[in-house]
Formats: C-alpha cells, structure tokens, sequence
C-alpha cells in the first residue's frame, strides 16, 4: 500500500489550522518527506514520525516556508544509523547548506551525515531506486531567481503521485502529472473568493487552475494545498471550485490527515 500524509497544507502567511506544506509519501520498503517548513519537527510528531524516521528528503525550492527546519531536521537525526539523502536543485541545496552552516556552524558535514543529490534545475530529471519507486522531476514557470522543482512519485505495480506547487499553470504541468492516481496541486488563491487577485503575478494558482490542470491531465484525484490562510477556512469552496460542475474527484485534506492509495483506486 502506498500512502501520502499531508503534514501540512498552507502557504507561507498559514497559521493555527494550517501549517506550512509538507508531506510523507510511503510506500514498502519506502518513504520520503516533501519539504522541511519551519514547523517540521512538531508536525511529524503530530503524524508519529521523528526525525530519526526520516532518510530521504525533497525539497521543491528555496523559500523559507519550504525549507527553513531543515536545519533541526538534520540536527535531530545526529546519531542516525542511515544517512539523510537530499534531493533537489542545485540553487536550493546552496540554500540548504548556508542554512546549515548559519544555524550550527560547529556541526561537520560529516557528523551531520548528509547526502546532497542535485536534480536538474534546466528540464527534466528522474531517480529510481531498487525499491521499485521512480521519482520524477521538471521545472514549472517559476518566481524569478527561485529555480522550483515539480516532482512525481511512480511506484512499480502501483500507484503514481504528482506534486505541484508554487508556480502558475502551464503544459509541463499536465505532461508530468499525466494519468496520476493523485495530483497534490497548490491552491493558494480562490477565483470564487477572491475574483480580484492575479495568481500569476505571484507565481501562483487558482484552486479552479488546479482542477483545470488535473482534467487537462486526466488525473484521478485532486488535492489542494499550499492554501491561503483565508480560503483555507473554506474547503467545501475550493472543492467546488476545482470540479466546476464536472465528476472530478477533489479533496481539501487537512493537517495530519493520511490517504492510502491503491493500484487502481485511491481510497
């Protein structure tokens, strides 16, 4: 069975309900954090997960709500019987490491146990590992000098996930969520709520862009994430916005909240 738990489903102005996004996508014999915001250690708490249960990390870009508890997440797992692979661009893993640095600087690559693993900041990328899993990555429309990283998980008999966020719609995104049993797509502006607001100018979407890219992709199920702290007080909105009167399964999940997948049928 392979299994998303949404540690965190807002943007970087989330607070109370919604914390900043993060993920854990499991599967046998595997498992691998989305993302390491400022709050990572208590909500893989609140999922029962420390940070010694975590050796493999992805990390989408370099802005602060995606990437700032790095640091804690790396020093918590000081004595660790496996390292801590981390995957991503190269301008993020610079990030990565000057955060490090700043926050310890006593604390030696080597007893911190990192393995830095750069993806391709220019096009497309991909990872398999012998577990029988295949990450895929490309680089979506993307806010100026901040090189982000769209990701999908292709588990082998099994179920495939895609995850999108910080960036406006565009056909990569279709081409790389194609035939997803889950599309995990952020949100973080409402056409409904808010009519007014250009998500483009801030290199975002709509929760109605969302569900356009999903059906453009023929995906199976929507999750919205990276919600705004206004409109995450209003899921059965987003909902409604993302199908647009279509039979597209759409989910407003929320923090700590697990989906199991199966081969043919998310549940």
């Amino acid at each position: 069975m392979v299994s998303v738990t949404f540690l965190g489903t807002g943007g970087a102005f989330s607070f109370g309900r919604r914390t900043t996004l993060a993920l854990v996508i499991e599967g046998p014999d595997f498992r691998m954090l989305a993302d390491t915001g400022p709050v990572i250690l208590e909500q893989l708490d609140r999922a029962g997960l420390k940070a010694l249960d975590i050796d493999q990390l992805f990390v989408t870009h370099g802005h602060g709500d995606h990437m700032l508890g790095f640091p804690m997440l790396a020093l918590n797992r000081l004595g660790a019987a496996t390292p801590l692979h981390i995957y991503a661009g190269e301008s993020t893993i610079a990030c990565l490491r000057i955060l490090n640095a700043v926050s310890f600087a006593n604390l030696s690559p080597n007893r911190a146990n990192l393995r830095w693993h750069e993806l391709s900041e220019e096009g497309h990328d991909e990872v398999s590992w012998d577990t029988g899993v295949q990450l895929r990555t490309a680089v979506p429309d993307h806010p100026p000098g901040v090189p982000t990283l769209s990701a999908r998980w292709d588990f082998d008999g099994g179920p495939a996930i895609t995850l999108i966020t910080d960036t406006r719609p565009g056909e990569g995104s279709v081409e790389l969520a194609q035939g997803s049993d889950l599309l995990i797509h952020e949100a973080s502006f409402s056409a409904v709520l808010e009519p007014d607001t250009d998500p483009g100018q801030h290199y975002h979407s709509t929760a109605k862009q969302a569900g356009e890219i999903a059906r453009a992709a023929s995906c199976k199920r929507l999750a919205l994430i990276h919600l705004g702290p206004e409109i995450g007080e209003r899921p059965d909105v987003l909902v409604e916005e993302a199908r647009a009167d279509t039979d597209l399964e759409v989910i407003v999940p929320e923090d700590g909240q697990r989906l199991s997948l199966s081969p043919d049928q998310p549940r």
